[in-house]
């Protein structure tokens, strides 16, 4: 696993050369308040939204995990992509990102300037910080590849997870309403996340946690000092 690193071309946009599967964020400042979002879409004015958000709440850090553009809209991905890069997000690649290079990537004709399909080609799947995952749906990317960025988390991928990540926390995009669930005595117990009020994690990790989708208007703050999230709305 290695470290992510961008640089911008002449495009303005930033390009995250190899690594597809993970990256490991370390040697930055110690982020206290850290912003999640996931899901926009192809809703530019949702992503902008949500960055304002976290600026006012104090955010040192901010991921999206992915499905930032929509396959069925590819004119808006420029829109989508800009403010992302403009505040160095951390952002993942989720199946309509992917939906977009695989549709766009070998048409003569395509609408989407060749940069574009590159930056969102080399989007991560996973990425890794202190004792969190981030992943767009599943974090089994070396065993599953693509198909990590789809498939569901049930019951099953819930106590897999849990086996191979017992001291760690998941965040995760693609179902759109938000949740958190955790294992007591090998049985699983959830929680839907309720605006504005913050949700102590200790005791309950290993979790996983569904950030909600900017779509319906959702996005989360997570303080890894504290041990705790707060679910946030647009409105």
């Amino acid at each position: 696993m290695v470290s992510e690193s961008r640089r911008e071309n002449s495009g303005g946009f930033f390009m995250v050369p190899a690594p597809i599967l993970f990256t490991v964020i370390y040697g930055e400042r110690h982020p206290t308040v850290i912003g999640i979002m996931a899901d926009s879409h192809g809703q530019p004015d949702s992503i902008v939204s949500a960055l304002a958000l976290f600026d006012s709440r104090g955010c040192q850090r901010i991921y999206h995990l992915g499905d930032v553009c929509d396959s069925a809209h590819p004119e808006t991905a420029v829109t989508c992509l800009r403010p992302l890069i403009q505040h160095r997000v951390i952002t993942l690649r989720g199946n309509n990102d992917h939906a977009l290079v695989a549709g766009h990537r070998q048409r003569d004709n395509s609408s989407l300037p060749p940069q574009v399909i590159d930056t969102l080609q080399n989007l991560c799947l996973v990425a890794e910080y202190k004792n969190a995952i981030f992943a767009h749906s599943l974090p089994f990317a070396r065993e599953l590849g693509l198909s990590c960025m789809i498939r569901d988390m049930g019951t099953v991928e819930m106590h897999r997870f849990f086996g191979m990540f017992p001291h760690q926390v998941l965040f995760r995009g693609h179902s759109h309403a938000p949740q958190v669930t955790w294992r007591r005595n090998q049985h699983l117990e959830s929680r839907t996340l309720q605006v504005g009020r913050h949700f102590d994690l200790t005791g309950k990790i290993p979790a996983v946690i569904t950030c909600g989708a900017l779509t319906r208007g959702f996005c989360m703050i997570w303080q890894p000092d504290e041990n705790c999230i707060e679910l946030l709305t647009l409105d």
